[in-house]
């Protein structure tokens, strides 16, 4: 059986670059992509590692349009836990093949629907929470850092690797697989 797990390192919080400054693209760069993604078979009690990358979780884009009204700045970041990865979903505007995050929580405690959306007392539902890459339209290519409102992001490659055994394997869209993000200790 296959499963994503997500090892997030305790300095992913630390991302401003300059703590005086406020949240933005020149602050939010430190400490980048540090978590890892790993996609694993657990067939018979045996882990056997299929696939890993580094990944930003953490949310480090938490200003601007992505401003978050939550507790934290990074508030939107996939709290650790279980969680359900949707496969091949539709991309809408997103470069690549990407994969929905559903099923679980924000670090604000706020559900995350198996939409990978979350809905507002109003009803409204907002956000989107998802596995795609850091490829950039203006650019042509991968930004320099990841930047994440609460998704996972890994480099374009990265993704590309990960759709290609995920289909060896015999995944389709909308196909579901478990997942867990694991925080390492407070030190």
């Amino acid at each position: 059986m296959l499963k994503i797990k997500v090892w997030r390192n305790r300095k992913s919080y630390d991302f401003k670059a300059d703590k005086t400054k406020p949240d933005g693209f020149d602050n939010n760069w430190k400490n980048n992509s540090l978590d890892l993604l790993m996609l694993i078979d657990e067939e018979k009690g045996i882990f056997t590692p299929l696939f890993q990358c580094h990944v930003q979780t953490v949310a480090n884009y938490c200003f601007g349009d992505m401003a978050t009204g939550d507790n934290l700045p990074h508030g939107d970041t996939v709290a650790a836990g279980e969680f359900t990865l949707k496969c091949f979903v539709e991309p809408r505007a997103f470069h690549g093949e990407i994969h929905a995050i559903t099923r679980t929580k924000d670090l604000d405690g706020q559900t995350i629907d198996r939409n990978a959306m979350q809905t507002t007392a109003g009803g409204f539902q907002n956000g989107r929470w998802l596995v795609h890459d850091r490829h950039s339209p203006r650019l042509g290519k991968d930004t320099n850092f990841a930047w994440s409102a609460g998704c996972f992001i890994l480099s374009s490659d990265d993704l590309a690797r990960l759709n290609s055994i995920l289909k060896n394997e015999g995944v389709k869209a909308g196909d579901e697989i478990s997942g867990e993000v694991i925080e390492e200790a407070q030190k």
